[in-house]
């Protein structure tokens, strides 16, 4: 598997923009080496490379011939690009359907233009003039040619209001297009309409690595259902990313990818609960490889469970619990703040029963987690209190449930994060 964590400016200063999961093929390797020539590794064994984010867009026109030509002759791991659709079915390389103010002709939407109409635009270079054309997929096939060591990461884009035939209509396209230039075997896809287009991906190519991104907060339900279609890892935004999603993820047997990955510290997070092969995704990947292989990054990055005490007790419920029926309790941002959702490994609460006999059992875990998962712990007897930890779920929900009926006062106490030094 290749993990990329994409950098927006030389890895000295440090600020990760994204951060994915992405095998460029079953059978890729990183090519990026140190200065005895062997793989940069971490003492884990995982091997570390470089992926050229839109074709490496602060040092070259983003998804640019330009930036193709340069990113393959430069020898760097891979080539991340985006791909959309004329409305005479040709594949342009942009990674937006509806023109920005980076071109020509702003506001027009690819999938309405013919290629002869999209071959008229030209988008700002780096000095800010309009000289650059949208390249075809073909042209980014020949730039490929040239090194068949280059790998590609390829984001098939839709549009807003685009249908679910019509998004299935573009995944197969863009399939087509690498099979019929020979790049099945060192392509891997991004897809955020992944549960539309995913089963359309693997039946034109069974082997393909679909990564399966999500714009929304956690969702053990689309984690489920990624694992179900076939995805090959799954991630939403970092901020919304804790310890439990990415153990979870990893469980079902896809790799944990966050994106929006911001700070060295969050990037540490990405490399601890990556796989054995990881390419960091950057806008700069001259600088970045140079940065990789003279260590100025921890490739062996700590974690350091650290826990935050309440200055006073949070309630989350205060009610009668009848037997074997569940509850659901929103953890709000006074007990946990949205800052400390990103790595978060759980919560602290008290339990307290305060009506009832005090006999039987609670059970406690993440909301929509596998009811298997749930901590066990003996009830107090009344007027008593037993602490326990436990993940939080979808919606920031505690799941609770007792063998006996009984009131109970359920007060967060302190959270605990995987941190990184």
């Amino acid at each position: 598997m290749i993990v990329w964590s994409r950098f927006t400016r030389p890895l000295a200063a440090l600020v990760v923009a994204a951060a994915l999961t992405v095998p460029a093929s079953p059978a890729a390797s990183a090519r990026t080496t140190g200065p005895g020539g062997d793989p940069v590794t971490n003492d884990a064994g995982v091997r570390f490379g470089i992926l050229s984010h839109r074709g490496g867009r602060l040092e070259w026109p983003e998804n640019s011939v330009e930036a193709y030509t340069h990113s393959v002759a430069a020898g760097f791991d891979a080539i991340e690009t985006d791909i959309v659709f004329t409305s005479d079915g040709r594949g342009v390389m942009s990674h937006y359907d509806t023109l920005t103010d980076r071109c020509t002709q702003a506001g027009r939407a690819i999938h309405q233009m013919t290629l002869a109409q999209v071959a008229e635009v030209r988008c700002k270079d780096l000095s800010g003039q309009f000289t650059v054309p949208i390249p075809t997929f073909e042209q980014l096939a020949e730039a490929l040619a040239a090194d068949d060591e280059v790998g590609l990461t390829l984001d098939i884009k839709t549009y807003t209001g685009q249908s679910a035939a019509g998004r299935r209509s573009w995944a197969k396209k863009a399939i087509g297009l690498v099979k019929e230039h020979g790049l099945l075997s060192r392509t891997s896809v991004i897809s955020f309409t992944w549960d539309t287009v995913l089963p359309t991906i693997l039946a034109a190519a069974p082997k393909m690595y679909v990564l399966a991104l999500d714009y929304g907060t956690m969702d053990l339900d689309r984690v489920r259902l990624a694992a179900k279609l076939g995805a090959g890892g799954y991630g939403i935004k970092m901020k919304y990313t804790s310890a439990y999603l990415a153990t979870y993820v990893k469980a079902k047997g896809m790799d944990s990818v966050p994106w929006e990955v911001i700070g060295t510290e969050a990037r540490a997070f990405t490399i601890h609960y990556g796989g054995p092969l990881q390419l960091f995704s950057t806008d700069t990947p001259t600088t970045s490889r140079r940065e990789l292989v003279e260590g100025a990054i921890d490739l062996n990055p700590v974690p350091n469970p650290t826990t935050t005490t309440l200055d006073a007790p949070v309630t989350i419920s205060d009610t009668t619990y009848r037997a074997d029926r569940k509850q659901y309790k929103v953890v709000g941002t006074k007990a946990v703040p949205d800052a400390a959702l990103a790595m978060l490994r759980d919560v602290t609460v008290t339990v307290t029963v305060t009506g009832g006999t005090g006999t039987g059992s609670l059970y406690i875990g993440a909301s929509s987690s596998p009811t298997s998962s749930s901590t066990r712990v003996a009830l107090p007897a009344s007027g008593r209190t037993v602490t326990v930890r436990a993940p939080l779920g979808d919606g920031r929900k505690l799941r609770l449930w007792t063998t006996r009926t009984v009131k109970l006062t359920v007060k967060v106490v302190a959270y605990t994060r995987v941190r990184f030094a």
